[in-house]
């Protein structure tokens, strides 16, 4: 396993260790991160999120976008939080053979993340809120808990799949989303450039 930054500087996940596996097509060559839709949503991720503080990737995966974060921007701190031990250990790798020192990883949930209240500059929440049972009946809780770990002026990141998404990739959440749910959310900003497949917006913290 290894990464690689490559000519725009983005680290990629070596693909033989076949963890991003399906029917879409992803990019070619040795190094590809993530297919391309994904790839170019992270992109996003990365532009809109902060440049310093603490960055809290809840429900991270195998930690991607959270290696890519604290590659990115190094005067931040970065913390995955992820339920599953076997999908952090392959963040933790990332980090051991790349010597990223401003990133960790850390079992929990978006329920009890282990991050200090009011501690955040920005918190990231990927393809998550989707994936929780119970979720537009919890989806209000749920975001006061993200906001709760945000500073004043701090800023969340909420990205999930469309429906055309759900169809076109084969799978389907456990509690499907659409943006009219979030409509509450008055002062939200939805990201315009968030590639096809995905929804995304960022909320800022008064």
């Amino acid at each position: 396993m290894s990464l690689q930054e490559v000519q725009n500087a983005w680290i990629y996940l070596d693909r033989n260790t076949m963890i991003w596996r399906g029917p879409i097509q992803a990019a070619q060559g040795v190094f590809q991160p993530i297919h391309w839709v994904a790839q170019t949503r992270m992109q996003a991720e990365l532009r809109l999120a902060p440049n310093e503080g603490r960055i809290a990737d809840v429900g991270c995966g195998y930690g991607i976008v959270t290696v890519n974060l604290a590659w990115k921007k190094p005067r931040t701190e970065v913390i995955g939080i992820d339920p599953d031990d076997k999908r952090l250990e392959v963040g933790r790798q990332l980090l051991q053979e790349h010597r990223l020192k401003n990133c960790t990883f850390r079992t929990g949930t978006l329920e009890e993340t282990g991050i200090e209240p009011g501690s955040c500059t920005g918190v990231i929440c990927t393809e998550l809120l989707d994936h929780l049972p119970e979720g537009k009946a919890k989806l209000q809780e749920r975001i006061g808990k993200l906001m709760d770990l945000l500073q004043p002026g701090g800023r969340l990141l909420v990205s999930f799949l469309d429906p055309e998404g759900f169809e076109y990739m084969g799978v389907k959440p456990p509690s499907p989303l659409t943006m009219s749910d979030f409509d509450w959310l008055k002062e939200k900003v939805v990201e315009r450039n968030c590639p096809r497949w995905w929804y995304m917006f960022y909320l800022d913290k008064r």
